[in-house]
């Protein structure tokens, strides 16, 4: 029956997200994201993480291009590893290390899609870089996702780069309307429509 069809529509469109995101919550609430910059292209996962894990529990640690995050499992562990490996030096470069929301707090999330195969994470944050500062770039299948750090100098990007060219291929930029989780279905947005249409 349709309204039977409506329910179960309703239960996965709505409640189960719902449910989702509550179990992940608690851990939300209890790890420590870490911002790690400056990381030498030779340094490594392990590498990266066996340094953290001298202070505590890590529980996730990831590097793209040439910094890094580190998760770690209780804050006055995170505090110690930010303490004594600020500036540190691993692998002939001096690390920054730093808790990564105070780095994302205030910080504008650009969605850019149809991304061209090849781009690099650095070639997009050089794009942008001319309007403002970029806090962080990430590159997932063909979009990315721009942080910047003023709201003005965001919003004057999109209105610039939106529908340009990078290596002969139009992008789409505008505000993010989404904070995907890597590691969910919610990591892969669909392009944003033109217009919304009302529902019957």
């Amino acid at each position: 029956p349709p309204l039977l069809l409506l329910f179960q529509s309703f239960l996965i469109q709505t409640v189960y997200p719902l449910l989702r995101h509550r179990e992940r919550n608690p851990e939300a609430i209890t790890m420590v994201k870490i911002f790690v910059g400056n990381v030498n292209t030779s340094t490594t996962e392990p590498e990266l993480r066996t340094l953290f894990e001298q202070y505590g529990e890590v529980t996730d640690c990831d590097i793209l291009k040439n910094y890094g995050f580190v998760h770690m499992e209780k804050e006055e562990e995170a505090q110690q590893a930010i303490g004594a490996l600020h500036k540190h030096e691993l692998n002939g470069s001096r690390i920054t290390v730093e808790y990564a929301t105070t780095k994302m707090r205030n910080a504008t999330k650009i969605y850019v899609g149809n991304v061209p195969e090849g781009a690099t994470a650095g070639k997009i944050k050089e794009l942008f870089q001319r309007y403002g500062k970029v806090v962080e770039c990430d590159i997932v299948k063909n979009y990315a996702f721009v942080h910047m750090q003023r709201e003005n100098e965001a919003l004057e990007a999109i209105q610039e780069l939106n529908h340009s060219k990078l290596d002969g291929q139009k992008i789409f930029v505008s505000l993010s309307r989404s904070n995907p989780v890597k590691d969910g279905h919610d990591d892969f947005p669909p392009p944003p429509p033109p217009h919304h249409h009302p529902y019957p």
